[in-house]
């Protein structure tokens, strides 16, 4: 590693650690319709609006029945940093629609996840790609952005209202060439990753919907380096089939990624990474770190050839940090076995840069 390198890696570790950034945008506001700008009707609409953000802040949605719910909910009003009034083009035929947007204070809206027992998912939230197929009538297809532009639209506002950026594919003449619809109905994981690789996500979600009778279902499969998980779904629908699916496959990220409202108390985790021959790689790996939402503070210990060895401080352990860097494409985790069976395991987290 050349002295340039290594000056600029000692100068950050001089620095100690460093707070980390990345937040997700519009995690602390939302809009909800409003029919008019009355006192009552925007009081009512403010203690939607904060419901809301309150999901899309903590990633989780069932949060109605947790303790001190109703009471956060009837003091919506106190947690208001400005809100605004808009007005949308109706349908065709139809008024105008009117809608009120609300900020809430960043602060405050994490005061109270901790009062419900949740923490904020603020950095460090996957982009999902997801393929879909539909049977319809006993003839199975491919869903396509603009024959099936509904569809899509509603999963990617359920994706939004959890805080998530949904990918679509573009199914143009390489999509259909790279991917069958049986590939998708079967949960091919292979031609279903080499198909996506163009897009680089860091989750993959396969779905496939069938209609038998009045009802629609789904069977959802979701594809991480580590992991493949199944989900199922059940409606009257099509679009509430699909949305409930979705909901299923957030519940499970959210569940995994988020650190506990009660680890406030950050771990120290060492972790060696190989293949750092680059300031540009520097660069991208402490930027991928900074980005981990469990992740508070980072600190460069030392470097040798192309290695660097880094202390950071994780709210939730290594456990958390070990499931959340799974999804890093960029890295290959290595295991390191003690000559000694009786030895202490190796307490770093190893991995290589691809």
């Amino acid at each position: 590693m050349n002295k340039i390198i290594l000056f600029f890696f000692l100068l950050v570790a001089c620095l100690g650690y460093a707070p980390v950034s990345g937040a997700v945008q519009n995690l602390y506001s939302t809009e909800v319709p409003v029919t008019d700008t009355s006192p009552d009707v925007r009081q009512a609409a403010i203690r939607q609006a904060f419901g809301q953000v309150l999901v899309k802040a903590s990633g989780h949605r069932d949060i109605k029945g947790k303790s001190g719910m109703k009471d956060l909910l009837k003091h919506a009003g106190n947690y208001v940093q400005q809100f605004r009034y808009r007005t949308k083009p109706g349908a065709e035929g139809e008024d105008e629609q009117r809608w009120l947007w609300v900020a809430f204070e960043k602060s405050m809206v994490q005061k109270a996840l901790r009062k419900l027992g949740l923490s904020v998912w603020e950095q460090g939230r996957p982009q999902v790609l997801v393929w879909l197929a539909h049977e319809l009538k006993g003839r199975r297809r491919l869903v396509d952005p603009e024959q099936n532009a509904g569809l899509l639209q509603a999963l990617q506002e359920a994706a939004a209202r959890r805080g998530l950026t949904l990918l679509v594919p573009l199914m143009d003449l390489q999509d259909q060439s790279a991917l069958r619809v049986s590939d998708i109905w079967t949960a091919d994981r292979q031609s279903i990753e080499k198909a996506s690789s163009r897009y680089d996500a860091q989750v993959v979600l396969a779905a496939r919907l069938k209609k038998k009778g009045a009802q629609w279902s789904g069977r959802w499969t979701l594809f991480l380096a580590d992991t493949e998980k199944t989900f199922d779904s059940r409606a009257t629908d099509e679009v509430s089939a699909a949305t409930e699916g979705l909901d299923k496959v957030i519940d499970w990220l959210a569940s995994r990624y988020v650190p506990a409202v009660d680890s406030e108390s950050a771990e120290n985790v060492k972790l060696r990474f190989l293949n750092v021959r680059s300031l540009q790689d520097y660069s991208l790996l402490m930027s991928l770190l900074e980005s981990l939402d469990a992740v508070s503070g980072l600190a460069v210990e030392a470097s040798s050839g192309d290695q660097l060895l880094v202390q950071a401080k994780v709210r939730g352990g290594r456990d958390i940090l070990v499931q959340r860097l799974s999804l890093e494409s960029a890295l290959t985790p290595l295991v390191s076995i003690p000559d000694d069976e009786n030895a202490e395991p190796d307490l770093e987290l190893t991995y290589r840069l691809r």
